[in-house]
């Protein structure tokens, strides 16, 4: 437990550097690029649950000299501890900072399958596989849009 507030509170103390660094370099800094995946399986979405309750797709902030796809693979495996299969981007969004802790960012989302792994927590969270309809209530806001065009995006066209 203490490893978790510790956990926070850096995010936390990272969020304000950042938005300190910012203001002296008078709002020049670009938003942080981020990236999470949505996989779906047997009409179950792949979450990682936070200990605050709410629900998160896979995913994180990219490292130096890495691509959307690695990131993704990496930040899965990291969370789930299952391998993905990276797939498509299916769509890019903004999150613009709502506190002075928290940093505004882009996030590219990926379709990812699994293929290997075992399902196990990690600091961010404990994964797990829930229902549209139990998601849609433990989604924070800004994660919405992503699983309403997802849904958008599967749904055949009529031609």
């Amino acid at each position: 437990m203490l490893i978790l507030v510790f956990y926070t509170a850096f995010k936390k103390a990272v969020g304000v550097f950042f938005n300190m660094l910012n203001l002296l370099l008078k709002g020049n800094l670009p938003p942080l690029g981020s990236v999470c995946v949505v996989v779906e399986q047997a009409g179950k979405y792949l979450v990682v649950k936070r200990p605050e309750g709410c629900c998160v797709f896979p995913g994180g902030f990219m490292q130096w000299k890495e691509t959307s796809e690695q990131t993704a693979q990496r930040e899965g495996k990291e969370e789930t501890g299952l391998d993905l299969q990276i797939g498509a981007i299916m769509g890019c969004y903004t999150t613009p900072s709502t506190t002075f802790s928290a940093m505004s960012t882009i996030t590219i989302v990926h379709r990812a399958v699994v293929v290997g792994g075992e399902l196990r927590g990690s600091i961010e969270g404990q994964p797990c596989w829930l229902d549209k309809e139990t998601l849609d209530g433990l989604l924070p806001r800004h994660y919405r849009p992503i699983i309403t065009n997802y849904l958008q995006q599967e749904q055949p066209t009529n031609r």
